[in-house]
């Protein structure tokens, strides 16, 4: 599931593809910003704004990414629809901090609601929308899973090709 929204026009669907490198010809950069509702992430959304008077931002894209729930498992009981309002609800959740502090600051952003393995999920959504770069906290509310396997944030150093700011 994908659930995108835009700050400006707050349409639903975005062509990155027609989008793609037409920034490249100036200096500004798009930003990669994944949240989950804890104070690293809204650090790294700080971090963004006190470094856009150096280093200037065309438009910051924020993505949560919601674990997996399934019917049938910890979702036993719940309908297709129910599991995908919960995870809507989740994303919103996660996402109001860091969005209110880009309203405030005038940022142009767009939000992105995914679900599913979370490292991977923040590569692929940095590739989809053409990010150039990405700005997280160096921890977060994880799950308890990526205490075992290593932190989101060391696996998305190791997935993308792509600068990666981590803040404290």
């Amino acid at each position: 599931m994908t659930r995108l929204s835009d700050s400006a026009n707050n349409s639903d669907t975005v062509d990155y593809n027609a989008a793609r490198g037409a920034h490249k010809e100036t200096l500004m950069k798009r930003i990669l910003i994944p949240v989950d509702g804890s104070q690293p992430a809204v650090h790294a959304v700080q971090a963004l704004l006190d470094a856009r008077s150096y280093d200037p931002v065309e438009r910051v894209e924020l993505v949560t990414v919601q674990i997996p729930l399934k019917a049938g498992k910890i979702g036993r009981g719940l309908s297709q629809a129910e599991i995908d309002a919960y995870h809507e609800e989740e994303g919103r959740n996660a996402l109001q901090a860091a969005s209110e502090l880009l309203t405030q600051a005038g940022v142009p952003f767009q939000t992105r609601i995914e679900v599913g393995a979370a490292a991977e999920t923040i590569v692929r959504v940095a590739d989809e929308s053409g990010a150039d770069e990405i700005y997280m906290g160096s921890r977060g509310l994880g799950s308890v899973s990526s205490w075992f396997l290593g932190s989101v944030a060391t696996r998305v150093l190791h997935l993308t090709e792509l600068p990666v700011t981590l803040v404290k």
